[in-house]
Order: C-alpha cells, then structure tokens, then sequence
C-alpha cells in the first residue's frame, strides 16, 4: 500500500493507493488515523485521495472472509471507529473518488463533508445486501442521514449502484467531473473550506451530526 501525507497550504492530503482496489484492513486505518492526528493539529481542511481510477472497494477480503470471527469484528469495529470519526471531524473532510467506492468505500463518501467523483463509467454503492450481508448501524444511520430519501430503498435494500450523476442525486456524491478533473475540484474546494473559522465549524458539524452519531455508536 503507497500511502503519502503532506500538508501544504493548510490542506492535508491523504493519498492512499495499493495498486487494486485499496481495500482497508487494520494498517490502513491506523494510517488515516494518525494522518488525521496531524491534519487535526496543523491543517484547516483534509483531502482523502484513492489515488488515480480508484477509492475504495471496502474491507480487506482477507480477513472478512477468513475463519477468525473475532479478528473481523474487530476489523469492523476500527472500521466504524474511524467512520465515526471522520463524520464529526472538526475540519472540513473532503474526498476526491476517482474510481469505484463500494461497501465501505461508499460509507467513507457519505462520512466526508464533500463529495467530487467521476462522471461515468464508476461504480458508488452498497452492495451489502445483494451480497448476503446486513450493512452495520454505524453504516445504516450514516446512510438514513446522507442518502435522498427518495433513494435510500434503491441504495439499502435493493443494492443499487450508481454512476455519475445519479450517484449525486442519490447523496453518495456532491459533484461528478471528468477524471482528470476530480482531484483539483476537491483542492479547489478545500482552498475555500479552509478558510471557515475553525471553532464554529467544529461546533456547528457536532450539533448538526450528534444525534446521527449517538446512533451510529449505539
């Protein structure tokens, strides 16, 4: 897994690219998490980057799948953590998705402040139950909080998948642009985010999101 953080003109960018599909297992969270650390204490905004035609395909199959059932939850419990996290961040939380974000890919969308995708031919969604599975709470409230509701049975229980802008009416994203255009317009965003005084966005992201949380943690 390539991972690079920097932070330049108050922006942290977290670029995150493992050659596939980026899934996430017990590194990589304890990577965003200490980028988030640092962005917390001297960035204003942050940018989540998958890195070029990609985002994220969800958890790390190798342990989703395996027979250990303790290490899984254990996965999706850090997983959840960092959601939950990102969702009452206080800064402004931006993702630039150039490529497929499934499962928790998806989730990650819905848990950042804004959203910038591709135009077409990229797949956003939760595929959990064409799949068999229940989408964890933390997933479920996120979802009931950022989805439209006019797709929120499409996206929960019928496991659509959404490109371009249908994934933007949907609620997975704010903005779908050509790929080469993905990541500037989220730098771009960001420049104008990072500007908002600190303390009032914090304060007014946690008394917008809190009950969400409360429930998202339950």
């Amino acid at each position: 897994m390539a991972f690079d953080f920097n932070i330049e003109n108050d922006i942290a960018v977290i670029t995150f690219d493992d050659g596939k599909v980026n899934a996430v297992g017990f590194d990589l969270i304890e990577k965003f998490n200490t980028a988030l650390d640092e962005a917390e204490n001297n960035a204003n905004a942050v940018v989540f980057h998958g890195g070029e035609g990609k985002f994220c395909g969800g958890f790390d199959l190798s342990v989703m799948k395996g027979d250990d059932k303790a290490e899984q939850h254990r996965l999706v419990q850090a997983g959840a953590d960092l959601i939950v996290r990102l969702y009452g961040f206080p800064l402004p939380v931006i993702v630039a998705a150039e490529g497929h974000s499934i499962a928790l890919g998806a989730i990650m969308l819905m848990a950042a402040d804004l959203r910038i995708g591709k135009d077409g031919g990229t797949k956003y969604g939760l595929n959990e139950t064409a799949i068999g599975m229940v989408l964890p709470a933390f997933g479920m409230e996120l979802a009931k909080a950022r989805l439209a509701l006019t797709s929120q049975t499409e996206a929960l229980l019928f496991s659509r998948i959404f490109e371009g802008k249908d994934a933007v009416k949907a609620g997975f994203l704010d903005a779908a642009v050509p790929q080469d255009q993905v990541l500037r317009t989220a730098l771009g965003y960001a420049e104008k985010l990072k500007m908002l005084p600190r303390a009032a966005f914090a304060e007014s992201k946690i008394q917008l999101r809190k009950d969400t949380i409360a429930k998202m943690q339950g």
